[in-house]
């Protein structure tokens, strides 16, 4: 053996890569030269003697040293000393696969004495030793046996099922194997060898083997692989037949052996490489042809989708889960977007975005989408189609006061920055190709990418792309980050307007050219009646959001091409900022109006097949509503252009309001439901023109006093409207029949509505009458079964509580709630009164069923009984008699969910009726009624959700505070809700009315300041309730907080509260019990508390005799609970325990200490609490003693 070699060994084992391969490219040149000195022969070493006999000693030696050195833990010795064999026995052609398995089992064996880490350093040495043995390519060298073969098999599946951390590299080394099977002659031996051994006989359950399956299925597809694998159908391991085994499979979660999985891994499995090279390599696209693998969209929501990212899903599954779709994003195209957009997998991003933790599954999941994001930012179209996933994603929202940015913010901002109009504008054109002539995958030459026309796939098919596509167009239309112009918002509304009204008419097979646009283009397949109908309440949908939205916020600019007609250009100004750019073009043009007139337009036209069912029934309707919006376009043009923005609101509302009606009339798809607005629609009408009239009137009347003194001009000029309405008797005000309407409307089950509704109602909040809230009113105030209120009219008490009459007075006793249950009427069967009606149905079903009349009767007394045609004909009547009953009650609770719901929609008017009014004297009618409503919704679970809303809107900060009311209305409203606070059923509703008390307090002494005595007298009177009756609900903050919102020029009533306290209950024996003499002083302190606040009037002398009088009373009370404490009458008579306890006293004392220190320290008061403050013998004498 030469020295010169020698070196090279230690370079083997560097932990630099580039120094193991010099030295292994050092070693590899000199032993060859070295071989290339022997005689050459054509012989074969199969043992160690043969070897020492063909090859150089040199040679000999690295052979054993380098297999000697796979078992090495040194730094990269297993690295550097396998790469160096694999090519040694490479290059050495006498040595044999015979020869290096025995070194190796001899150099490599594990044994029991052994220490553990010992044992794995030779398991990783058996392993590398084999895989250069396969990489080399020896083992197809002449000579080779099925021996050696097993024998490398089985070591190789026996290593993976003992040792889980080896099973993924030794299938990937068996694997590695399968190609060199061809060149043997035993090659169905082999591979029947393979799937005994290393596939257990077919049962593959893990991705190990079923990537070994993969393999040998895809190099051998001759085989007869269906009895190899008796349980897996088709040509191929990834047929659709099979998808219900790959997902667990693939999720490791196919067996309750967890010895059969590989050790967890931050790298992704093997199997995926060849799944990914499968589709996405184009030159294996005749494999998924022939073979029949199923199409990637099913893996993907098989696999991933449903399982990977399947709720509940495991942190290690989501984390290969977002492995996988890393992989996949190179491959990424728009077609593509919907797979690795589903709810799932965006739930899962946008919980890993939004996390503040720095695990490994929120590192993977923030790298996924950063890497998402950038393709998006590359490719415009893959970036919209993103977008457009993200926009309607409500669990995706930003959470409220979170300042950390949600996946749906990141996203759409930084996707955003890299569009433009003309982008948008393609990406749109390109939906609409796809909507007209839907694509499906190709299995062509060219991969899964490839796109076909798909003229042969099946309806349902058809229908969920064409109802993609258009969702698609309409996200991309409402959302207002984009640079969205009114051409493109225009097209999108066009194309939906033309394919959910027409359908383009045929002559001998050819189409008819129509005259609109949208049509020219016709769609194949031919839309089906499933698509009509999506795109008509998709309209519906796109119109009420457009609606609600300021398309103008992009600031993108506009050309005004293929604008709708208008007669509203003179608003163009006005209109593009501010209010008035809500739910209309630039131009001032509102996009219900918009559709109406061109259906209309378009409908004219008479090569045009109208697709809208009875279209001609409402097309006279349709075109008198055209006429009112019209009027209403132009009346909003004129006062905006005359910058009287308040008149031009309610005219623009109203346009909407009646357009979206007639949007909703013409495009439902439930007759019952257009049957129901049509009755509408001449309400509506003649309540707009006598708005109309009226807003005129009061616009003319502003018009003339606005360069004088606006506020004073409307206000004169509503009193004015006010008397000419009232000189008219009988005559209902029209924004009362407006509320009216909309209660009516708000009636109907339509979430689309219900926000109309509201939207309508804000710009009329400020006219309302007080007709107009009684009908508000009557709503909250009706009950379930009852007719409503006196006070309510035709609209408030609405059919909907009639009906629930009658169908209460059906039941069987005296009705049924949620809350009785079967079981009431199982406790008391004799209280039920008798249903007459299920009687005479059972009496009907009798006779029809036996004919029995009650005079055949046989003399024995007993009637004939029923044969078995007759009772199968009485057990179905009675059958369908129970089905009726259970049906009725089904109705009765659907009935009474849709009463809360209604409930809910008015209280919705309310809140925009206080928000926008709180100036109102209307407020105090308010007020009260929200007050019963949530005391009679407190312990009603069905009602909860109306108690909950009640609760909120009583509780809201407002700023602003009722004028111009009574002051008697105030104070009495006032004394009622302290009374209710004396009765609070718990400790919240006390506080929201503690709210609403110094909500009213407030109000009160803002409109007369000279009411403060009063409102003094209803908080003492409160005290004494508090302190003296044992049931009262009262606490102290309802006391402290009405101090601590106060004004500092207002506190005068609290402090005398403050200083009556503990001068009259802070003595012992003077309250019910310990508890609230403790209160006394807890509240006094509370309310003093706001003593610094005084320091900034300019005068606060009126609070020195107070303070006195608080400080007097506080020492002598203090005093007196101090002896009390200390004398034989501090015990309980009839317990033995102390009445005032150490705890109690502690209390008093620490209470009292802040409020002296607080009142010593004010700059204000100073002077004043340290005069009041006296030391005496008593004082001092009472507590030395404590």
């Amino acid at each position: 053996m030469s020295s010169t070699t020698l070196d090279f060994y230690w370079g083997l084992s560097s932990l630099d890569a580039n120094q193991r391969l010099e030295s292994a490219t050092q070693l590899i040149s000199a032993l060859v030269k070295f071989q290339e000195a022997m005689p050459s022969s054509k012989d074969m070493a199969t043992t160690e003697e043969e070897m020492a006999k063909l090859c150089a000693s040199d040679v000999s030696y690295a052979v054993k040293r380098l297999i000697k050195g796979l078992a090495s833990p040194r730094d990269g010795a297993r690295q550097g000393f396998s790469i160096a064999l694999s090519e040694l026995i490479a290059r050495i052609s006498c040595i044999s696969v015979k020869l290096v398995l025995s070194l190796l089992w001899r150099y490599t064996e594990a044994t029991n004495s052994m220490k553990g880490q010992e044992q794995r350093d030779m398991h990783f040495g058996r392993i590398f030793g084999l895989m250069a043995l396969v990489q080399s390519g020896i083992i197809a060298r002449k000579g080779t046996t099925s021996v050696e073969i097993r024998k490398i098999v089985m070591e190789l599946a026996s290593t993976g099922a003992k040792k889980s951390y080896l099973r993924e590299i030794a299938y990937v080394t068996l694997a590695s194997i399968v190609p060199e099977l061809s060149k043997f002659d035993f090659r169905d031996e082999a591979i029947s060898m393979f799937v005994a051994v290393a596939l257990d006989k077919g049962a593959i359950e893990t991705p190990d083997e079923l990537f070994l399956a993969m393999c040998l299925r895809k190099a051998y597809p001759d085989y007869d692989w269906h009895s190899a694998f008796p349980h897996w159908h088709g040509k191929h391991m990834l047929s659709q037949k099979n998808a219900n085994k790959l997902a667990p499979i693939l999720s490791e979660i196919s067996t309750e052996d967890p010895s059969l999985f590989s050790t967890w891994s931050p790298q992704l499995h093997t199997v995926w490489n060849e799944i990914f090279d499968l589709y996405f390599n184009k030159d294996r696209a005749n494999e998924i042809v022939a073979g029949g693998a199923m199409e990637f969209d099913i893996l993907w929501e098989r696999v991933v989708e449903k399982g990977l990212f399947a709720p509940g899903a495991s942190q290690f599954r989501r984390y290969w889960g977002f492995m996988v779709l890393e992989r996949l994003l190179p491959h990424l195209n728009e077609d593509m977007v919907p797979l690795i957009m589903s709810p799932n997998i965006l739930r899962n991003l946008s919980d890993n975005v939004s996390h503040s933790s720095k695990s490994p599954l929120v590192k993977v999941g923030m790298r996924t989408a950063e890497k998402l994001i950038e393709i998006c930012e590359s490719n415009t179209k893959i970036g919209l189609a993103v977008l457009t996933h993200l926009l309607n994603q409500k669990s995706l929202e930003r959470p409220a006061g979170s300042s950390s940015g949600s996946l749906r913010y990141m996203m759409a901002n930084r996707i955003v920055e890299k569009l433009d109009s003309e982008a948008i504008v393609g990406y749109v054109k390109y939906l609409q190709q796809v909507f007209l002539k839907p694509r499906i995958g190709s299995k062509g030459s060219s991969g899964v990418a490839d796109l076909k026309t798909a003229s042969n796939a099946s309806s349902k098919f058809l229908d969920n792309q064409r109802s993609w596509t258009l969702e698609q167009m309409i996200r991309v239309a409402k959302f207002a980050q984009l640079p969205i112009t009114d051409e493109l918002t225009t097209s999108v509304l066009n194309f939906t307007i033309a394919h959910a009204s027409f359908k383009q008419a045929t002559a001998k097979g050819a189409a008819v050219p129509s005259g609109i646009p949208e049509l020219d283009m016709q769609p194949s397949p031919a839309l089906s009646a499933a698509t009509s109908d999506y795109c008509s309440s998709a309209l519906i949908s796109f119109i009420n959001d457009l609606t609600r939205l300021n398309t103008h916020a992009s600031g993108a600019s506009d050309d005004g091409k293929d604008q709708p007609e208008s007669t509203a250009d003179a608003a163009t100004a006005p209109s593009a900022t501010g209010r008035l750019s809500v739910g209309c073009s630039r131009a001032g043009i509102v996009w219900s109006t918009a559709t109406i007139a061109k259906l209309l337009k378009d409908a004219s036209k008479a090569k045009a097949t109208i697709a809208l069912r009875n279209f001609d029934d409402i097309k006279s309707v349709l075109e008198d509503m055209l006429k009112v919006l019209r009027l209403l376009e132009s009346k909003c043009a004129e006062y905006a252009k005359a910058s009287i923005v308040e008149t031009a609101l309610r005219f623009r509302a109203l346009e909407m309001f009646l357009g979206n009606i007639c949007v909703l009339v013409a495009y439902t798809s439930d007759p019952n439901v257009r049957a129901e607005y049509i009755e509408v629609l001449p309400d509506m009408k003649e309540c707009i023109e006598k708005l109309v009239a009226l807003l005129d009137t009061n616009s003319d009347a502003a018009k003339g006093k606005q360069a004088k003194n606006a506020k004073k001009a409307k206000s004169k000029s509503k009193q004015k409207a006010e008397d000419a309405d009232g000189d008219e008797e009988g005559e209902p005000h029209p924004v009362d029949v407006l509320t009216d309407i909309i209660i009516s409307l708000l009636a109907k089950d339509s979430t689309p509505v219900r926000k109309l509704c509201v939207q309508v109602f804000t710009p009329f909040a400020s006219m309302i009458t007080a007709n107009g809230l009684d009908s508000i009113i009557g709503v909250l105030e009706a009950r379930e079964g009852v007719s409503g209120e006196e006070g309510g009219n035709v609209e408030t008490q609405i059919e909907l509580m009639d009906d629930m009459a009658v169908d209460s007075d059906a039941e069987m006793g005296s009705g049924d709630d949620d809350n009785g249950g079967d079981d009431d009427e199982e406790e008391q069967p004799s209280s039920e009164a008798v249903d007459e009606e299920l009687r005479r149905k059972i009496q009907e079903a009798l006779g029809s069923a036996g004919d029995v009349d009650e005079h055949e009767v046989s003399a024995s007394g007993e009637e004939e009984d029923f044969d078995d045609e007759q009772m199968k004909v009485f057990d179905d009547k009675l059958a369908e008699i129970f089905q009726q009953k259970k049906q009725m009650k089904q109705d009765i609770r659907d009935l009474k969910i849709s009463f809360v719901n209604f409930k809910l929609r008015v209280l919705d008017l309310v809140d925009v009726f206080l928000t926008r009014q709180p100036e109102s004297p209307l407020v105090l009618r308010l007020l009260p009624v929200l007050l019963d409503l949530i005391r009679s919704t407190t312990k009603d679970s069905r009602n909860k959700p109306i108690h909950d809303r009640a609760f909120s809107i009583a509780t809201a900060r407002r700023s602003k505070l009722p004028t111009g009311f009574e002051t008697k209305d105030g104070l009495d409203l006032l004394a009622n809700i302290h009374e209710r606070a004396r009765r609070a059923l718990d400790k919240p509703t006390l506080t929201m009315i503690s709210s609403v008390a110094i909500y009213m307090a407030r109000a009160v002494v803002e409109n007369d300041p000279s009411c403060e005595s009063t409102i003094y007298d209803l908080y003492r009177a409160s005290l004494s309730d508090f302190m003296t009756r044992k049931a009262s609900q009262m606490i102290a903050e309802f006391f402290t907080t009405p101090a601590n919102r106060t004004q500092p020029a207002h506190l005068l009533p609290f402090w005398r509260l403050a200083a009556d306290a503990v001068t009259e209950y802070g003595h012992p024996l003077k309250t019910v019990n310990v508890f609230r003499q403790v209160q006394a002083y807890v509240l006094a302190a509370g309310i003093i508390s706001n003593v610094s606040r005084l320091d900034s009037l300019e005068d606060a002398k009126a609070f020195a005799d107070p303070t006195s009088k608080l400080l007097a009373g506080l020492q002598s009370a203090v005093l007196d609970t101090v002896k009390f404490a200390l004398s034989d009458k501090n015990k309980n008579s009839t317990t033995g325990k102390l009445v005032i306890d150490q705890q109690r006293l502690r209390e008093i004392l620490q209470a009292s200490s802040q409020l002296i220190i607080k009142c010593v320290r004010s700059k204000a008061l100073g002077p004043v609490a340290k005069k009041a403050l006296r030391s005496t013998a008593e004082w001092t004498e009472a507590f030395d003693a404590l």
